[in-house]
């Protein structure tokens, strides 16, 4: 009987770990932010906002994002704007965040390469909508590999 109380609250204590609560909204706030970035990018460019893709990788160790779609490369996206893209507009630069959100953005992308066996050059994360609904991918090169949960790459962007 002890060592099945051990193994509940070991299961327990890994499940709290991973438990987070959005007190403050600001999953919504970020989900609202995305959706609006699509709006704006699907007007400018005269697509459907679910035919664009933000991508985000490494390259030289440094972070890197641009807009795509599935046949071809339409932005490079600066780092300003890609915080902007999670935080809000004038984020980036009222909260002076640049360089804090690439060591962030660059290590976590790293971790993930490290724990898929990705090469480094190789790994992106993916950040699409679908049916409406924000979905981010781990991706080798074009393969997917897995859905990465929203929040988790939220808190690189977090103030």
């Amino acid at each position: 009987m002890l060592g099945k109380k051990k193994g509940i609250k070991e299961s327990l204590k890994n499940y709290m770990e991973n438990v987070t609560i959005d007190v403050f909204g600001y999953e919504k706030k970020v989900i609202s932010n995305v959706q609006g970035y699509f709006q704006v990018q699907s007007k400018n460019y005269r697509l459907s906002k679910e035919d664009m893709i933000v991508e985000i990788g490494l390259q030289n160790k440094q972070c890197k994002a641009r807009l795509i779609t599935e046949i071809e490369m339409l932005y490079a996206i600066p780092t300003p704007e890609l915080i902007d893209f999670f935080a809000g507009d004038g984020m980036a630069t009222a909260l002076g965040l640049q360089p804090i959100v690439e060591k962030r953005v660059s290590d976590y992308l790293q971790h993930l390469a490290i724990a898929h066996a990705i090469p480094p050059e190789k790994v992106n994360a993916k950040i699409q909508l679908q049916d409406n609904l924000v979905k981010v991918f781990l991706c080798h090169g074009e393969k997917h590999h897995s859905l990465i949960p929203l929040k988790t790459l939220i808190k690189q962007f977090k103030p």
